[in-house]
């Protein structure tokens, strides 16, 4: 995200708070750094990203309008808590999902006009590649006990990679037809994951447990995945499949467009359209 901005003509000063925490960094020395970091650099505004143990006062260190991008679920992760409280100081708030929403609405109602949902996920720079698609379908994700009970429906139809990552991962979504989504958890059914990104870059055909219709809405991505409610009807989904490549084409170039609009870049023009009127 910091690239996009800077891809936009905009400077962007980085603090990495959490490599910080690991080398045992006490939050005064933070502090004093972040006051020399406000000084030297002057900041038109200030951007949280994440938040995790962030305490309150941080946010009345700067002078400029402070936005906070909680980028966990609120209802797992709630080390966040304290900077969406009334000790702080934020002019907007991103929101992982609209399940975080109603979490606001409950604890922490008066930030609801400051607050809208920004997906966590961005489209990267992939390329399909031209190496045979081999394998008709993968799932290459931490197969949490969720997940497993889905897999045991499509093993015969879809190849398990656990925990593959880096060069390994995008290897096996190129030569794989289609990418198999599934959510980790019940208190993650809303999540749009990153790894279904991924996998529409690298070419593949998306099948996905079902997202939430607000969160498909806002990324456009309506007609480029198919979505099912069960492991049955993935299983069928996948067998309709196997013969009717035209279908798999017409997916294939949905979800091609799709992504155009999901660029990290397109995310940076929606945050610097709130910043600007927020530095107004």
């Amino acid at each position: 995200m910091a690239n996009a901005f800077e891809r936009a003509g905009h400077t962007v000063g980085r603090f990495d708070y959490r490599a910080r925490r690991k080398k045992f960094k006490p939050w005064w020395l933070m502090r004093h750094e972040l006051f020399g970091l406000a000084d030297a650099f002057d900041p038109d505004i200030v951007l949280i990203q994440r938040g995790e143990k962030i305490p309150a006062a941080l946010t009345n260190i700067f002078k400029v309008p402070v936005v906070f991008w909680s980028t966990q679920p609120l209802s797992r992760r709630r080390d966040v808590d304290k900077l969406l409280s009334k000790q702080a100081t934020l002019s907007w708030v991103y929101l992982h999902t609209y399940t975080c929403m109603k979490v606001v609405e409950k604890e922490f109602p008066e930030l609801l006009p400051r607050c809208s949902v920004m997906h966590n996920a961005g489209a990267i720079e992939n390329k399909p590649g031209d190496a045979p698609r081999s394998r008709f379908a993968v799932f290459n994700r931490n197969v949490s006990d969720r997940r497993a009970k889905w897999l045991r429906e499509v093993e015969d139809l879809v190849d398990v990679v656990d925990r593959s990552h880096g060069e390994p991962y995008f290897a096996d979504l190129q030569t794989s037809k289609i990418s198999v989504n599934i959510h980790i958890a019940d208190e993650s059914i809303d999540d749009f994951e990153i790894g279904i990104f991924e996998a529409l870059s690298c070419g593949c055909v998306v099948i996905t447990e079902k997202l939430d219709p607000r969160s498909v809405a806002d990324l456009g991505m309506q007609d480029a995945l198919i979505q099912v409610e069960t492991p049955a009807q993935m299983r069928a989904e996948l067998l309709a499949l196997q013969n009717d490549e035209p279908r798999m084409q017409e997916l294939r170039q949905r979800g091609k467009e799709a992504m155009v609009a999901n660029r990290w870049d397109s995310r940076a023009a929606q945050m610097l359209e709130k910043f600007s009127s927020l530095v107004e």
